[in-house]
């Protein structure tokens, strides 16, 4: 399916910005990971000719806390960006001021910019939409043409960043147990075979297994229980200064109302994990604002006499990566928190790197390599030599 994002209205220019279909995921979002390189073409289409300082290609990363939302007090030195780069895709220098007469003109017609963009190997937070904060990675073509009191910008265009989240190193040897006492003779051991997932495994399941022991082995004991409850919290913690919030949510549940309270018995559960990724994000524990954790929580309702009482047999943390289990992260990986006071160290950003042409042996059909400020050396571009047709794209729209 066709995604078109078209730029801002303007009567004689427009923009697309297209991604190789290689790059997205089965929702169509193009997806990017530490260390990963994606690649497009900017599509510019033009009226009529005109004057151009420059046309430029920008790759902006932020994460916003909604102060108001939570009556929290910007400073005005905030910094929300995680990072912001830019290449010019043709005209002249960004440093060069020249008048407007002496400007190159871009010819009317379409012009295809191809671009290539490369992660450095940092885990960012990851893309997050949330009423209370967000973070997203974007890009953004600007045209700076005379005449115009402003550049003119295109939608930005959504890029999905997902950081590399060890899932779990090494196969377990045993299980997760915890014992805890339900009354002067009974006690209960609940027991569970792993606590670390990815989340791109489909229809995952935990199993649970509630072990009812008595410490009277020479009769059996009865323990009257109304409910047994295994269910997934997830926390979202957000922090600004010496602000602070916590959001908490029950992500999956499973009931066993009707049991049998004779020791010793053994009772086995099966909790499904959500399968949608908007309810299951990785865990995070680098980010400046936002924390993300789970823990796995086993409940039962046990009854003293006329009352029954909530008790916690299970409660501990549990992991969502984003890597296969028995995957390692690379090395050199490098969480964004190491870098948040020092952000101008070199592999700290993405980089355009030179196009390179793609199955299509004239060269002379491809523009010739750019920098991050300094364009190609022409005064205008044809519009019949920057097409295409041999490349394959889909249009993706923000």
């Amino acid at each position: 399916m066709m995604h078109t994002i078209m730029g801002t209205r303007h009567p004689n220019i427009s923009f697309n910005i297209l991604f190789y279909p290689q790059y997205q995921n089965d929702n169509g979002q193009v997806v990017c990971h530490p260390g990963s390189v994606f690649e497009g073409i900017v599509q510019v289409k033009v009226a009529v000719p005109m004057p151009v300082h420059h046309l430029k290609l920008v790759f902006k990363a932020t994460e916003r806390v909604n102060y108001d939302a939570m009556g929290w007090e910007k400073t005005k030195n905030s910094d929300d960006r995680l990072f912001a780069i830019r290449t010019i895709l043709w005209g002249l220098p960004t440093a060069v001021d020249l008048p407007e007469e002496a400007w190159p003109i871009l010819e009317a017609g379409e012009h295809n910019f191809p671009f290539v963009c490369q992660m450095p190997v940092i885990n960012y937070p990851p893309s997050f939409q949330h009423h209370l904060i967000a973070t997203t990675f974007h890009m953004i073509v600007s045209v700076t043409k005379a005449g115009e009191t402003a550049p003119i910008l295109s939608k930005p265009v959504l890029v999905c960043f997902q950081p590399i989240i060890e899932t779990i190193p090494v196969k377990n040897l045993q299980a997760f147990t915890e014992e805890t006492r339900l009354t002067n003779q009974v006690y209960s051991i609940v027991s569970v075979p792993r606590l670390a997932y990815s989340i791109y495994d489909r229809n995952q399941s935990i199993d649970i297994t509630v072990q009812l022991n008595s410490e009277n082995n020479n009769n059996q004991d009865n323990i009257t229980l109304s409910q047994l409850r295994v269910y997934i919290k997830r926390y979202y913690s957000i922090s600004y200064k010496t602000f602070s919030r916590t959001e908490t949510t029950v992500i999956a549940n499973l009931d066993q109302p009707k049991l049998s309270g004779t020791c010793p018995s053994t009772i086995t559960m099966k909790l499904k994990l959500p399968e949608e990724s908007e309810d299951l994000p990785a865990t995070l524990n680098y980010s400046p604002h936002l924390t993300v954790q789970y823990k796995l929580v086993v409940s039962a309702k046990v009854r003293h006499g006329p009352i029954h009482v909530k008790k916690k047999l299970f409660d501990m943390p549990i992991i969502f990566g984003t890597l296969p289990a028995g995957t390692r992260a690379p090395r050199q990986l490098e969480p964004y928190s190491n870098l948040v006071d020092n952000r101008d160290v070199i592999n700290s950003k993405p980089t355009f790197l030179r196009p390179e042409p793609k199955n299509n042996p004239n060269e002379d059909e491809f523009l010739p390599a750019y920098g991050g400020d300094r364009p190609p050396a022409y005064p205008h571009i044809n519009a019949s030599s920057s097409n295409n047709n041999s490349m394959r794209f889909v249009e993706i729209t923000s």
